[in-house]
């Protein structure tokens, strides 16, 4: 019957100086094989004849089979088949071949002749074949050798990792464990952070890759482990095992399907803390289009801190058009509450928004979306706004921003100040960690269409970027509005691997 060898090595099959240099022997043999040949290993012992083969697969890892036979199935009437046996053991064009003449029978006895006679067959057959005399069984010299062969010069080893974004993405990442002619006990210390997982806990996979970066999955094992960062080191015991220590709890095989594992890994994950949510509404438009902008910041703002559990600060701007007429000032964009602890001083100042009234419409489709960015990046600079917490914007509206200079295509007027909306932007991402953007917009009907043909809309795709909703009260979902924004959590996350650490960037 054909077997796979699953066992682990036998330290007793080297206690002695003869089983150490036989060891030795073999693993140096096991290392020098090169694609597609084996080590056939041909072992008589008194109640069976034993055929080894050891082969490298596409990692390196030696892959060990073996066939049995007892000795009755090589006799004819009752005589070693010398033929038979030849053929049986017969090693195959390029493969390296050893004989092994193992155990300690008692001498003189019809089946340790067999043996004995079987062995000098092999050697005087086939010559070129290294042979020795073995106390301990080749299982347990080659679960040695097979521990000691190094990893092949093009293939290292990595642990599979989940790497999060400062918005809260989910990315595969590696940690890197053993460079390549990593041998038998080299290690690994590194850091990695557990969070929630699933019933089965938290999985250690460890993967090979070579010279062309293709993926092997050499091993995993899980456990349920206490969410933390731990100092975990690797070891490697043999090539295709390694052993992870420093967690709270010891890992066992999963059995598991891998690719069950990698879908259960989330989009993202958001992990609160401390938050900053500014709210900025466009005062252009129609006096039910203000009622409707001020309705959703009030319920956007209600709902968040009652449902948050971590520290919030709230802020509210207002912003309306340029003017662009020489007799009178430019209008600008008002602060109405920074930094504000309570909601209730916001709710007030978003009913004086609404009474109030409508921004004058100006002369142009557009709106100060440019200069209200710019106003949240000199007040987020300031000493006390950068303790409050990782920023969260919320633009309600309609209009596109003013272009910086004279926009032929969209043929609206720059802003007086040269603000240019997509350089602002891009410096409050870089400034801030974590900052997130949401965008609550009029007339829109889902997320794809933020996708306008016209130039001049391309701002609301940015100012949506983590969040997106319509100002219609029937469309908006807060709480998915503010899980996308990483102000609430879903009700339970859970992650399959660990993350590395620190935390990635954008």
């Amino acid at each position: 019957m054909r077997q796979i060898y699953r066992g682990g090595w036998v330290a007793g099959a080297a206690a002695d100086a003869d089983g150490e240099a036989i060891v030795s022997s073999l693993a140096g043999d096991i290392t020098r094989l090169t694609a597609g040949k084996a080590l056939i290993i041909a072992e008589f012992h008194t109640t069976k004849i034993t055929v080894w083969r050891v082969r490298p697969d596409s990692c390196g890892t030696p892959r060990v089979r073996y066939e049995s036979r007892t000795w009755d199935l090589l006799q004819t009437w009752g005589l070693l088949d010398e033929s038979a046996l030849a053929e049986y053991i017969r090693p195959g064009d390029g493969n390296r071949m050893v004989v092994v003449r193992s155990g300690r029978d008692a001498a003189g006895s019809a089946a340790d002749r067999d043996a004995d006679r079987a062995f000098e067959i092999a050697r005087e057959t086939y010559p070129q074949a290294r042979a020795f005399r073995s106390a301990a069984p080749v299982d347990d010299l080659l679960g040695e050798a097979t521990a000691r062969v190094p990893l092949p010069s093009s293939v290292w080893y990595e642990l599979v990792l989940l790497r999060r974004s400062r918005s809260g993405r989910i990315e595969f990442t590696a940690q890197q464990l053993f460079l390549p002619e990593a041998k038998r006990g080299d290690v690994r210390t590194f850091t990695v952070r557990c969070e929630p997982g699933d019933e089965n806990g938290t999985v250690f996979a460890v993967a090979a890759r070579n010279a062309a970066l293709e993926f092997r999955l050499m091993s995993m094992k899980s456990a349920p482990i206490e969410p933390g960062t731990y100092r975990v080191t690797a070891t490697l015991l043999r090539p295709g095992s390694v052993r992870f220590t420093g967690l709270p709890v010891r890992l066992r095989d999963d059995h598991r399907d891998w690719l069950d594992i990698l879908a259960a890994v989330p989009e993202r994950l958001d992990v609160i803390g401390p938050a900053h949510l500014i709210v900025a509404i466009e005062a252009c438009g129609s006096a039910a289009d203000l009622q409707a902008r001020v309705d959703r910041a009030g319920q956007l703002l209600s709902d968040v801190a009652a449902g948050s559990d971590s520290p919030l600060r709230l802020s509210l701007l207002s912003y309306g058009p340029h003017e662009h007429d020489r007799r009178s000032p430019d209008p600008s964009v008002t602060t109405l509450a920074w930094l504000e602890e309570d909601p209730g001083v916001v709710a007030r100042r978003l009913n004086w928004l609404l009474a109030r009234g409508v921004a004058s419409p100006g002369r142009a489709r557009a709106a100060q979306l440019e200069c209200m960015l710019a106003e949240v990046g000199q007040l987020l600079n300031e000493p006390e706004a950068a303790a409050a917490g990782r920023p969260v914007l919320v633009t309600i509206g309609e209009r596109p921003a003013f272009p910086h200079r004279i926009d032929p295509v969209s043929r609206i007027l720059p802003c007086p100040m040269r603000n240019d909306w997509r350089t602002i932007l891009r410096g409050l991402s870089e400034a801030h960690a974590g900052m997130a953007f949401g965008a609550i917009r009029d007339g829109a009907e889902d997320a794809d269409d933020l996708y306008f043909s016209d130039p001049a809309d391309e701002i609301w795709q940015h100012l949506g970027t983590d969040a997106y909703a319509r100002a219609d009260a029937f469309a908006f979902n807060p709480r998915g509005f503010e899980v996308g924004l990483g102000l609430l959590t879903p009700s339970r996350q859970s992650l399959p691997f660990p993350l590395a650490t620190p935390e990635g960037a954008d």
